[in-house]
Protein backbone atom coordinates (compact mmCIF):
# COMPACT_ATOMS: atom_id res chain seq x y z
CA UNK A 1 0.00 0.00 0.00
CA UNK A 2 2.54 2.22 1.08
CA UNK A 3 4.65 1.76 -2.26
CA UNK A 4 1.81 2.09 -4.57
CA UNK A 5 1.25 5.57 -2.79
CA UNK A 6 4.69 6.76 -3.55
CA UNK A 7 4.38 5.86 -6.93
CA UNK A 8 1.11 7.38 -7.45
CA UNK A 9 2.94 10.73 -5.88
CA UNK A 10 6.10 10.22 -8.03
CA UNK A 11 3.54 10.31 -11.09
CA UNK A 12 1.84 13.58 -9.79
CA UNK A 13 5.23 15.10 -9.59
CA UNK A 14 5.83 13.87 -13.41
CA UNK A 15 2.82 15.34 -14.90
CA UNK A 16 2.77 18.66 -13.23
CA UNK A 17 6.41 19.24 -14.15
CA UNK A 18 7.34 19.66 -10.10
CA UNK A 19 10.29 18.01 -9.12
CA UNK A 20 10.70 18.68 -5.81
CA UNK A 21 9.00 16.60 -2.83
CA UNK A 22 10.97 13.49 -1.43
CA UNK A 23 9.67 10.52 -2.67
CA UNK A 24 9.36 9.16 0.38
CA UNK A 25 7.21 11.70 1.79
CA UNK A 26 3.74 11.05 1.33
CA UNK A 27 2.09 14.43 2.28
CA UNK A 28 2.62 16.68 -0.91
CA UNK A 29 1.71 20.11 0.66
CA UNK A 30 5.27 19.80 2.59
CA UNK A 31 7.38 21.14 -0.03
CA UNK A 32 10.76 21.67 1.97
CA UNK A 33 10.10 25.16 4.35
CA UNK A 34 8.27 24.19 7.35
CA UNK A 35 6.94 27.69 7.74
CA UNK A 36 7.33 27.68 11.38
CA UNK A 37 9.86 30.67 11.35
CA UNK A 38 8.99 33.67 14.30
CA UNK A 39 10.04 36.83 12.82
CA UNK A 40 9.41 38.64 15.90
CA UNK A 41 12.64 37.21 17.11
CA UNK A 42 15.20 38.32 14.62
CA UNK A 43 16.55 41.25 14.05
CA UNK A 44 14.75 44.05 11.59
CA UNK A 45 17.63 45.15 9.21
CA UNK A 46 18.58 48.78 10.30
CA UNK A 47 19.60 49.96 6.65
CA UNK A 48 23.83 49.41 7.46
CA UNK A 49 24.49 46.84 4.91
CA UNK A 50 21.74 48.32 2.57
CA UNK A 51 22.62 51.94 2.53
CA UNK A 52 19.82 53.04 1.72
CA UNK A 53 18.50 54.79 -1.44
CA UNK A 54 15.74 57.12 -1.78
CA UNK A 55 16.13 57.44 -5.54
CA UNK A 56 15.39 53.98 -6.19
CA UNK A 57 16.18 52.87 -10.08
CA UNK A 58 12.87 51.64 -12.30
CA UNK A 59 14.27 48.18 -12.65
CA UNK A 60 17.49 46.58 -11.36
CA UNK A 61 18.82 42.99 -11.64
CA UNK A 62 21.18 40.70 -9.54
CA UNK A 63 20.84 37.86 -12.00
CA UNK A 64 24.77 37.87 -12.84
CA UNK A 65 25.58 37.09 -9.19
CA UNK A 66 23.34 33.64 -9.50
CA UNK A 67 25.28 30.22 -10.30
CA UNK A 68 23.11 28.64 -12.74
CA UNK A 69 19.54 27.56 -12.17
CA UNK A 70 19.67 24.80 -9.83
CA UNK A 71 17.12 21.63 -9.00
CA UNK A 72 16.62 20.37 -5.65
CA UNK A 73 15.01 17.63 -7.27
CA UNK A 74 12.92 14.91 -5.12
CA UNK A 75 14.10 16.38 -1.79
CA UNK A 76 12.49 18.83 0.34
CA UNK A 77 15.80 20.80 0.38
CA UNK A 78 14.08 24.42 -0.96
CA UNK A 79 15.69 25.87 2.14
CA UNK A 80 18.98 25.23 1.78
CA UNK A 81 18.69 26.29 -2.03
CA UNK A 82 17.17 29.75 -1.09
CA UNK A 83 19.54 30.26 1.38
CA UNK A 84 22.67 28.77 0.31
CA UNK A 85 22.98 27.92 -3.04
CA UNK A 86 20.92 31.17 -4.38
CA UNK A 87 21.49 33.77 -1.59
CA UNK A 88 25.13 33.11 -0.30
CA UNK A 89 26.89 32.42 -3.40
CA UNK A 90 24.94 35.54 -4.88
CA UNK A 91 26.16 37.19 -1.73
CA UNK A 92 29.57 36.45 -1.38
CA UNK A 93 29.86 36.94 -5.58
CA UNK A 94 28.78 40.30 -4.93
CA UNK A 95 31.81 40.51 -2.25
CA UNK A 96 34.13 39.07 -4.01
CA UNK A 97 32.99 40.67 -7.69
CA UNK A 98 32.74 37.50 -9.36
CA UNK A 99 31.16 37.29 -12.69
CA UNK A 100 28.80 35.33 -14.18
CA UNK A 101 31.94 32.55 -15.93
CA UNK A 102 33.58 32.27 -12.01
CA UNK A 103 29.73 31.30 -11.02
CA UNK A 104 30.18 28.35 -13.44
CA UNK A 105 32.61 26.70 -11.15
CA UNK A 106 31.51 24.41 -8.44
CA UNK A 107 34.06 25.91 -6.16
CA UNK A 108 31.84 29.08 -6.22
CA UNK A 109 28.65 27.62 -6.02
CA UNK A 110 27.25 26.78 -2.09
CA UNK A 111 26.63 23.13 -1.38
CA UNK A 112 22.55 22.92 -0.21
CA UNK A 113 23.18 19.08 0.29
CA UNK A 114 25.83 20.64 3.21
CA UNK A 115 23.87 22.66 4.43
CA UNK A 116 20.89 20.95 5.09
CA UNK A 117 22.45 18.06 6.55
CA UNK A 118 24.42 19.88 8.68
CA UNK A 119 21.09 21.45 10.52
CA UNK A 120 20.34 19.71 13.62
CA UNK A 121 18.53 16.20 13.03
CA UNK A 122 15.51 17.95 15.44
CA UNK A 123 14.89 21.11 13.35
CA UNK A 124 14.35 19.04 9.96
CA UNK A 125 12.82 16.06 8.59
CA UNK A 126 16.31 14.49 8.75
CA UNK A 127 15.57 10.34 7.56
CA UNK A 128 13.38 11.58 4.58
CA UNK A 129 15.80 15.26 3.91
CA UNK A 130 12.20 16.68 3.71
CA UNK A 131 11.32 20.59 5.25
CA UNK A 132 13.19 22.44 8.13
CA UNK A 133 13.04 26.79 8.29
CA UNK A 134 15.17 29.83 7.37
CA UNK A 135 16.36 30.31 10.48
CA UNK A 136 17.61 26.51 11.14
CA UNK A 137 19.44 27.25 7.51
CA UNK A 138 20.78 31.17 8.73
CA UNK A 139 21.64 30.04 11.99
CA UNK A 140 24.00 27.29 10.72
CA UNK A 141 25.42 29.40 7.90
CA UNK A 142 26.26 32.12 10.87
CA UNK A 143 28.15 29.45 13.13
CA UNK A 144 29.00 26.82 10.69
CA UNK A 145 29.30 28.41 7.31
CA UNK A 146 28.36 25.78 4.42
CA UNK A 147 30.81 24.30 2.23
CA UNK A 148 31.18 24.70 -2.12
CA UNK A 149 29.13 22.48 -4.47
CA UNK A 150 32.35 21.16 -5.21
CA UNK A 151 33.44 19.63 -2.20
CA UNK A 152 29.97 18.53 -1.37
CA UNK A 153 28.25 17.55 -4.64
CA UNK A 154 24.16 17.70 -4.50
CA UNK A 155 24.28 13.78 -5.16
CA UNK A 156 24.31 10.82 -3.73
CA UNK A 157 21.83 11.75 -1.11
CA UNK A 158 20.08 8.51 0.93
CA UNK A 159 19.17 10.17 4.03
CA UNK A 160 19.70 13.86 5.53
CA UNK A 161 21.07 13.28 9.26
CA UNK A 162 23.52 15.19 10.41
CA UNK A 163 25.32 11.99 11.38
CA UNK A 164 26.28 11.91 7.24
CA UNK A 165 28.13 15.07 7.61
CA UNK A 166 31.87 14.62 6.75
CA UNK A 167 34.63 16.46 8.92
CA UNK A 168 36.48 18.11 5.60
CA UNK A 169 32.97 19.62 5.05
CA UNK A 170 32.73 20.98 8.11
CA UNK A 171 36.70 22.14 7.18
CA UNK A 172 35.93 23.87 4.36
CA UNK A 173 32.79 25.40 5.45
CA UNK A 174 34.10 27.99 7.76
CA UNK A 175 35.57 29.58 4.68
CA UNK A 176 31.89 30.47 3.69
CA UNK A 177 29.90 31.95 6.46
CA UNK A 178 27.48 34.78 6.68
CA UNK A 179 27.96 38.07 9.23
CA UNK A 180 24.29 37.96 10.65
CA UNK A 181 20.76 37.79 8.72
CA UNK A 182 17.89 39.88 9.70
CA UNK A 183 14.23 40.35 8.69
CA UNK A 184 12.94 43.20 6.51
CA UNK A 185 9.75 44.94 6.11
CA UNK A 186 7.02 43.09 4.15
CA UNK A 187 6.59 46.42 1.76
CA UNK A 188 7.43 46.89 -2.10
CA UNK A 189 9.69 49.95 -1.34
CA UNK A 190 11.52 47.90 1.32
CA UNK A 191 11.97 44.55 -0.80
CA UNK A 192 13.21 47.15 -3.67
CA UNK A 193 15.58 49.14 -1.58
CA UNK A 194 17.47 45.74 -0.55
CA UNK A 195 17.79 44.55 -4.32
CA UNK A 196 19.05 47.81 -5.71
CA UNK A 197 22.11 47.52 -2.66
CA UNK A 198 22.67 44.52 -3.97
CA UNK A 199 21.39 42.09 -1.10
CA UNK A 200 19.17 39.09 -2.33
CA UNK A 201 16.10 38.79 -0.61
CA UNK A 202 14.90 35.16 0.46
CA UNK A 203 11.12 34.24 1.17
CA UNK A 204 8.30 32.10 2.25
CA UNK A 205 5.45 31.69 0.30
CA UNK A 206 2.07 29.73 -0.28
CA UNK A 207 2.24 26.96 -3.74
CA UNK A 208 -0.96 26.42 -4.96
CA UNK A 209 -0.85 24.51 -8.09
CA UNK A 210 -0.63 26.81 -10.69
CA UNK A 211 2.78 28.05 -9.39
CA UNK A 212 4.14 24.64 -9.58
CA UNK A 213 3.28 24.33 -13.33
CA UNK A 214 4.35 27.81 -14.54
CA UNK A 215 6.22 27.77 -17.70
CA UNK A 216 5.64 31.64 -19.31
CA UNK A 217 7.28 34.44 -18.98
CA UNK A 218 4.11 35.82 -17.98
CA UNK A 219 3.33 38.16 -14.66
CA UNK A 220 2.32 35.73 -11.76
CA UNK A 221 -0.87 37.58 -10.04
CA UNK A 222 -3.62 35.24 -8.63
CA UNK A 223 -3.53 31.84 -6.80
CA UNK A 224 -5.26 28.47 -8.24
CA UNK A 225 -5.91 25.32 -8.15
CA UNK A 226 -5.58 23.41 -4.86
CA UNK A 227 -2.56 24.14 -1.65
CA UNK A 228 0.30 22.51 -1.83
CA UNK A 229 2.07 24.20 0.98
CA UNK A 230 4.98 26.23 1.91
CA UNK A 231 8.32 26.92 0.08
CA UNK A 232 11.40 28.67 0.15
CA UNK A 233 12.69 31.02 -2.76
CA UNK A 234 14.71 34.03 -3.33
CA UNK A 235 13.87 37.08 -4.75
CA UNK A 236 16.74 38.66 -7.40
CA UNK A 237 15.36 41.69 -9.10
CA UNK A 238 12.21 44.00 -9.92
CA UNK A 239 11.07 46.06 -12.82
CA UNK A 240 8.42 48.73 -12.17
CA UNK A 241 7.74 48.35 -15.68
CA UNK A 242 6.60 44.89 -16.34
CA UNK A 243 2.87 43.94 -15.86
CA UNK A 244 0.19 46.12 -14.28
CA UNK A 245 1.47 47.95 -11.97
CA UNK A 246 5.67 46.18 -11.76
CA UNK A 247 6.76 43.14 -10.55
CA UNK A 248 9.91 41.20 -8.27
CA UNK A 249 12.20 38.78 -10.31
CA UNK A 250 12.43 35.29 -8.11
CA UNK A 251 14.41 32.40 -8.70
CA UNK A 252 13.50 29.17 -8.00
CA UNK A 253 15.11 25.32 -7.49
CA UNK A 254 12.73 23.26 -9.70
CA UNK A 255 15.47 23.41 -12.90
CA UNK A 256 15.76 25.85 -16.08
CA UNK A 257 12.50 24.13 -17.32
CA UNK A 258 10.01 25.51 -15.02
CA UNK A 259 8.95 29.02 -15.29
CA UNK A 260 10.79 30.90 -17.61
CA UNK A 261 13.90 29.58 -17.61
CA UNK A 262 13.53 28.45 -13.89
CA UNK A 263 12.28 32.34 -13.10
CA UNK A 264 9.52 34.15 -12.05
CA UNK A 265 7.79 37.26 -12.51
CA UNK A 266 6.07 37.71 -9.57
CA UNK A 267 3.52 41.12 -9.75
CA UNK A 268 4.60 43.40 -6.65
CA UNK A 269 1.19 43.99 -4.87
CA UNK A 270 0.03 39.93 -5.13
CA UNK A 271 3.29 38.83 -4.09
CA UNK A 272 3.03 40.52 -0.85
CA UNK A 273 -0.93 40.48 -0.05
CA UNK A 274 -1.25 36.60 -1.04
CA UNK A 275 1.32 34.58 -2.12
CA UNK A 276 3.77 35.78 0.98
CA UNK A 277 3.67 33.93 3.89
CA UNK A 278 3.16 36.24 7.34
CA UNK A 279 6.50 38.28 7.22
CA UNK A 280 9.16 36.06 6.40
CA UNK A 281 11.14 38.41 4.35
CA UNK A 282 15.38 38.01 5.07
CA UNK A 283 18.53 39.57 4.30
CA UNK A 284 22.29 38.65 5.04
CA UNK A 285 25.41 39.80 5.38
CA UNK A 286 28.83 38.48 4.09
CA UNK A 287 31.25 37.00 6.75
CA UNK A 288 33.86 39.42 5.26
CA UNK A 289 36.84 37.63 8.15
CA UNK A 290 37.57 40.02 10.82
CA UNK A 291 39.43 42.66 8.94
CA UNK A 292 40.79 45.85 11.34
CA UNK A 293 38.86 49.48 10.24
CA UNK A 294 41.37 51.92 8.32
CA UNK A 295 42.08 54.11 10.88
CA UNK A 296 39.96 57.81 9.96
CA UNK A 297 42.60 59.76 8.67
CA UNK A 298 43.74 62.82 10.90
CA UNK A 299 42.93 61.23 14.09
CA UNK A 300 42.61 64.14 17.33
CA UNK A 301 44.90 61.11 19.74
CA UNK A 302 42.05 61.49 21.68
CA UNK A 303 40.41 57.69 21.93
CA UNK A 304 37.70 57.48 24.43
CA UNK A 305 36.29 54.73 26.05
CA UNK A 306 33.14 54.11 28.09
CA UNK A 307 33.20 52.10 31.15
CA UNK A 308 30.55 50.60 33.44
CA UNK A 309 31.50 48.86 36.93
CA UNK A 310 27.86 47.48 37.85
CA UNK A 311 24.15 48.45 37.13
CA UNK A 312 21.24 47.43 39.14
CA UNK A 313 17.65 48.20 40.56
CA UNK A 314 17.07 50.73 43.18
CA UNK A 315 13.52 49.30 43.33
CA UNK A 316 13.87 48.24 46.91
CA UNK A 317 15.78 51.17 48.61
CA UNK A 318 13.46 54.11 46.48
CA UNK A 319 10.09 51.91 46.67
CA UNK A 320 10.31 53.40 42.12
CA UNK A 321 10.33 50.43 40.39
CA UNK A 322 12.03 51.95 37.02
CA UNK A 323 14.46 54.18 39.08
CA UNK A 324 17.94 52.33 38.80
CA UNK A 325 21.53 53.36 39.36
CA UNK A 326 24.80 52.71 37.68
CA UNK A 327 28.62 53.41 38.26
CA UNK A 328 30.40 54.45 35.63
CA UNK A 329 33.24 56.46 33.77
CA UNK A 330 34.44 57.64 30.91
CA UNK A 331 38.44 57.11 30.04
CA UNK A 332 40.83 59.51 27.55
CA UNK A 333 42.87 56.73 26.46
CA UNK A 334 44.43 58.66 23.79
CA UNK A 335 47.75 60.74 23.95
CA UNK A 336 46.43 63.84 23.69
CA UNK A 337 43.60 65.98 25.99
CA UNK A 338 39.80 66.23 25.10
CA UNK A 339 39.07 69.84 25.72
CA UNK A 340 34.74 71.03 25.60
CA UNK A 341 35.42 72.95 22.66
CA UNK A 342 34.88 69.86 20.24
CA UNK A 343 31.54 69.88 22.24
CA UNK A 344 31.45 65.82 22.80
CA UNK A 345 28.75 63.96 24.99
CA UNK A 346 27.81 60.67 25.99
CA UNK A 347 24.80 58.78 26.26
CA UNK A 348 22.82 56.27 27.88
CA UNK A 349 20.63 54.13 25.33
CA UNK A 350 18.14 51.39 25.38
CA UNK A 351 17.08 49.84 22.22
CA UNK A 352 14.39 46.82 21.63
CA UNK A 353 16.73 43.78 21.09
CA UNK A 354 14.48 42.94 17.32
CA UNK A 355 13.86 45.98 16.55
CA UNK A 356 16.39 48.94 16.69
CA UNK A 357 13.78 51.89 15.68
CA UNK A 358 12.36 51.32 18.98
CA UNK A 359 14.99 53.19 21.15
CA UNK A 360 15.54 56.06 23.33
CA UNK A 361 18.11 57.89 25.77
CA UNK A 362 17.85 57.28 29.86
CA UNK A 363 20.45 60.07 30.19
CA UNK A 364 22.94 61.95 28.94
CA UNK A 365 26.04 64.14 29.71
CA UNK A 366 27.22 67.35 27.43
CA UNK A 367 30.69 69.10 27.43
CA UNK A 368 30.99 72.30 26.30
CA UNK A 369 31.67 75.99 27.01
CA UNK A 370 28.18 77.03 28.08
CA UNK A 371 28.84 77.01 31.79
CA UNK A 372 32.09 78.51 33.14
CA UNK A 373 34.99 76.52 33.12
CA UNK A 374 35.32 73.94 35.63
CA UNK A 375 32.26 73.64 36.59
CA UNK A 376 28.66 71.74 35.61
CA UNK A 377 25.23 72.45 35.76
CA UNK A 378 22.01 69.66 35.69
CA UNK A 379 19.25 71.34 34.02
CA UNK A 380 17.77 68.16 34.63
CA UNK A 381 17.25 64.86 36.41
CA UNK A 382 18.82 63.26 32.82
CA UNK A 383 21.29 66.13 31.32
CA UNK A 384 24.18 67.44 33.05
CA UNK A 385 26.81 69.94 30.90
CA UNK A 386 30.22 70.01 32.00
CA UNK A 387 33.08 72.59 31.60
CA UNK A 388 36.16 70.54 32.11
CA UNK A 389 39.03 69.17 29.72
CA UNK A 390 40.12 65.43 30.31
CA UNK A 391 43.92 64.67 29.73
CA UNK A 392 45.81 62.16 28.04
CA UNK A 393 44.83 58.71 30.38
CA UNK A 394 43.05 60.49 32.20
CA UNK A 395 39.01 60.21 33.28
CA UNK A 396 36.15 62.13 33.52
CA UNK A 397 35.97 60.80 36.95
CA UNK A 398 38.55 62.17 38.18
CA UNK A 399 38.77 65.21 36.13
CA UNK A 400 35.76 66.56 37.53
CA UNK A 401 34.91 64.69 40.91
CA UNK A 402 38.43 63.03 41.52
CA UNK A 403 37.51 59.38 42.06
CA UNK A 404 37.68 56.11 40.25
CA UNK A 405 33.97 56.05 39.07
CA UNK A 406 30.31 58.08 39.39
CA UNK A 407 27.50 56.54 40.73
CA UNK A 408 24.31 58.10 39.15
CA UNK A 409 20.62 57.44 39.37
CA UNK A 410 18.19 57.07 35.83
CA UNK A 411 15.06 55.98 35.29
CA UNK A 412 13.61 53.63 32.71
CA UNK A 413 10.47 54.23 30.54
CA UNK A 414 7.68 52.22 30.41
CA UNK A 415 9.18 49.84 28.14
CA UNK A 416 8.17 46.22 28.09
CA UNK A 417 10.20 43.58 25.97
CA UNK A 418 13.60 42.55 25.53
CA UNK A 419 16.27 45.53 25.49
CA UNK A 420 19.86 46.53 25.65
CA UNK A 421 21.03 49.06 27.29
CA UNK A 422 24.71 50.98 26.22
CA UNK A 423 26.73 53.79 26.96
CA UNK A 424 27.71 55.77 24.28
CA UNK A 425 30.66 57.86 24.26
CA UNK A 426 31.52 60.43 21.64
CA UNK A 427 27.66 60.30 20.52
CA UNK A 428 27.58 62.63 18.55
CA UNK A 429 30.41 62.04 16.78
CA UNK A 430 32.46 64.95 16.73
CA UNK A 431 36.04 63.20 17.87
CA UNK A 432 38.42 62.04 14.87
CA UNK A 433 39.23 58.68 16.78
CA UNK A 434 41.89 55.99 15.92
CA UNK A 435 39.84 53.32 17.29
CA UNK A 436 35.87 53.90 17.54
CA UNK A 437 35.26 50.23 18.09
CA UNK A 438 35.48 50.91 21.64
CA UNK A 439 33.00 53.54 21.78
CA UNK A 440 30.32 51.22 23.05
CA UNK A 441 29.83 49.63 26.45
CA UNK A 442 26.79 47.08 26.72
CA UNK A 443 25.59 46.79 30.30
CA UNK A 444 23.27 44.01 29.38
CA UNK A 445 26.10 42.03 28.12
CA UNK A 446 25.42 38.50 26.10
CA UNK A 447 21.59 37.99 26.81
CA UNK A 448 18.82 41.18 26.11
CA UNK A 449 16.90 42.09 29.45
CA UNK A 450 13.61 41.82 29.60
CA UNK A 451 11.33 44.27 31.20
CA UNK A 452 8.10 45.20 32.11
CA UNK A 453 6.72 48.75 32.23
CA UNK A 454 10.52 49.78 32.95
CA UNK A 455 11.17 47.21 35.62
CA UNK A 456 13.28 44.77 34.86
CA UNK A 457 12.26 41.56 37.33
CA UNK A 458 11.49 38.19 37.72
CA UNK A 459 7.90 38.07 38.75
CA UNK A 460 6.09 35.55 41.22
CA UNK A 461 2.64 35.00 42.71
CA UNK A 462 3.31 38.12 45.04
CA UNK A 463 4.13 40.97 42.24
CA UNK A 464 7.68 41.83 41.86
CA UNK A 465 10.53 40.17 43.10
CA UNK A 466 14.15 41.39 43.12
CA UNK A 467 15.44 42.24 40.23
CA UNK A 468 16.10 40.39 36.98
CA UNK A 469 18.93 42.62 35.61
CA UNK A 470 21.60 43.48 37.79
CA UNK A 471 24.98 43.56 36.35
CA UNK A 472 28.78 43.54 37.50
CA UNK A 473 32.02 44.26 35.54
CA UNK A 474 34.57 41.97 37.00
CA UNK A 475 36.97 43.19 34.27
CA UNK A 476 40.12 45.55 35.94
CA UNK A 477 39.31 48.92 33.09
CA UNK A 478 43.14 48.93 32.52
CA UNK A 479 44.62 50.32 29.27
CA UNK A 480 44.39 46.82 27.44
CA UNK A 481 40.78 45.79 28.08
CA UNK A 482 39.61 49.46 27.56
CA UNK A 483 40.86 49.37 23.95
CA UNK A 484 38.52 45.89 23.71
CA UNK A 485 36.70 44.28 25.71
CA UNK A 486 33.51 41.85 25.58
CA UNK A 487 31.30 44.70 26.80
CA UNK A 488 32.07 46.28 23.23
CA UNK A 489 29.63 44.50 21.51
CA UNK A 490 26.02 42.81 22.23
CA UNK A 491 26.88 40.27 20.00
CA UNK A 492 28.29 37.17 21.88
CA UNK A 493 28.03 33.01 21.54
CA UNK A 494 24.57 32.82 23.10
CA UNK A 495 23.59 35.67 21.25
CA UNK A 496 25.13 35.66 17.62
CA UNK A 497 23.17 37.17 15.89
CA UNK A 498 22.67 40.34 18.00
CA UNK A 499 23.01 43.50 16.64
CA UNK A 500 26.56 44.57 15.89
CA UNK A 501 28.36 47.64 16.98
CA UNK A 502 28.57 48.66 13.43
CA UNK A 503 24.88 48.57 12.84
CA UNK A 504 23.85 50.25 15.45
CA UNK A 505 26.19 53.30 15.41
CA UNK A 506 25.41 53.52 11.83
CA UNK A 507 21.18 53.39 12.75
CA UNK A 508 22.07 56.22 15.14
CA UNK A 509 24.27 58.48 12.89
CA UNK A 510 21.54 58.51 10.36
CA UNK A 511 19.15 59.09 12.76
CA UNK A 512 20.88 62.29 13.85
CA UNK A 513 21.22 63.17 9.99
CA UNK A 514 16.81 62.90 9.56
CA UNK A 515 16.71 64.63 12.88
CA UNK A 516 14.70 61.82 13.98
CA UNK A 517 17.62 61.54 17.37
CA UNK A 518 17.10 65.55 18.21
CA UNK A 519 13.00 64.76 17.66
CA UNK A 520 13.47 62.25 20.55
CA UNK A 521 15.72 64.21 22.13
CA UNK A 522 13.46 66.78 22.74
CA UNK A 523 10.31 65.20 23.60
CA UNK A 524 13.05 63.18 26.48
CA UNK A 525 14.01 66.65 27.55
CA UNK A 526 10.34 67.73 28.27
CA UNK A 527 9.40 64.73 30.56
CA UNK A 528 12.23 65.48 32.97
CA UNK A 529 12.74 66.77 36.07
CA UNK A 530 14.48 70.11 36.57
CA UNK A 531 17.05 70.81 39.20
CA UNK A 532 17.06 67.29 40.36
CA UNK A 533 20.85 66.57 40.68
CA UNK A 534 21.56 63.28 39.55
CA UNK A 535 24.98 62.61 40.74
Amino acid sequence: MKRNLIISCIVILFYTSCKKTDALVQNLSTLGWNGTDNPATIPSSVGNIGLGNPNLPASYDLSQYLPPIGNQGQYGTCVAWSVGYYSKSATEAIALNRSTADLTAASNQISPKDLFLAIPDSKKGASNCNGTNFTDALDILQSRGAASLQTVPYSGITDCSSSNVQANWTTAATQHKIKYYRKIEASVNSIKEKIANKLPVMFGAKVYSNFQSWNTADVYSSLSGGFQGNHAITIIGYNDGIGPGGAFKVVNSWGDTWGSGGFIWIDYNFLLSQFATGDNFYIMANDDGNVNPVPPPNTSGVDLAPWAFSDYSNYSVSGIPNERKISLNIYNIGSQALTTSTGWAFYYIYYNAYDANDYGVLFYDEFNSSVAAGTYNCPTTQNCIFNYPIAANSSFASAVFGSGSILRTYYVPNITGYYYLMLYADATNVIPEQNEENNIFYTTNQYPKSFSNGYSSKQNGSGMSDADFNFTNDIVPTSQSLKRNPYNSAVSKVVPNAYTPREIRFFLKKQKQSGAFARKLADFKKNQISNNHPY
